[in-house]
């Protein structure tokens, strides 16, 4: 070639050349074929760090986030992922991975102790929201509650949790949030301005905490339906 270009014969050698050794290293046990054009080092088996670096900027939300945390007392062998492209559901180790969008990524948490491979993850603050949102994402309620109950005093950032409110921008959010959060507000450490925020913009509509056929229990302050027995059954101890 004169001019330095490459033919389309060329590509098509270079494109089997290629193909070839992956072929061959996937046979020799290197390489684990993960999903379309993308293969992992076969010794790489913890799903959240392919979860994340399998799909362009991967990064855990809602359920997977909680797992995550160790936030979680039930463990399902799919997760939820968010990335910038959205991708087809793809299994890989018996594990499934799941496209979940989320709108909006503040402060995502990055874990880079793997030198290779890094693990990015809603922030502790957004993965709460995000759950209380779609609460059928943080695998039900009394999942999500129990949630809750385990995190530590002070580790939940207001100010970032106010961002995602806005971001969210949902009334029935707020209210689900102030009602939920309230719960623990000492268990967590929760200033009464954050609550003050809330009751501001949860406005007049009556909202539902759970599919309206469950809730039987109005509360006043926050304007949503609540099963009967969730204030007794999910209060901390």
């Amino acid at each position: 070639m004169i001019d330095g270009s490459i033919t389309a014969q060329e590509k098509e050698v270079c494109y089997n050349t290629r193909k070839s050794r992956l072929y061959n290293m996937k046979r020799r046990g290197i390489l684990s074929h993960v999903r379309k054009g993308v293969y992992f080092p076969s010794y790489l088996t913890d799903k959240f760090l392919i979860a994340c670096n399998a799909v362009e900027n991967g990064c855990l939300v809602y359920h997977s986030a909680l797992e995550y945390y160790a936030l979680h007392t039930q463990s399902f062998n799919w997760l939820y992922v968010y990335s910038t492209t959205p991708f087809r559901t793809f299994e890989h180790l018996n594990e499934t991975y799941i496209y979940k969008p989320v709108g909006y990524l503040i402060n995502p948490h990055i874990d880079i102790s793997d030198e290779s491979y890094r693990v990015r993850v809603t922030s502790l603050s957004q993965t709460v929201i995000d759950c209380i949102r779609h609460i059928d994402l943080a695998g039900g309620l009394e999942e999500l509650v129990n949630a809750l109950d385990w995190v530590g005093t002070g580790k939940l950032d207001e100010k970032e949790m106010i961002q995602c409110l806005d971001a969210v921008s949902s009334r029935s959010v707020f209210q689900r949030t102030g009602y939920l959060l309230s719960m623990y507000q000492k268990q967590l450490g929760l200033s009464d301005s954050f609550f003050e925020y809330c009751v501001k913009h949860i406005g007049n509509n009556v909202s539902y905490l759970t599919p309206d056929e469950e809730c039987d229990t109005y509360d006043r302050k926050w304007k949503i339906c609540v099963p009967k027995l969730g204030r007794k059954e999910y209060e901390p101890f």
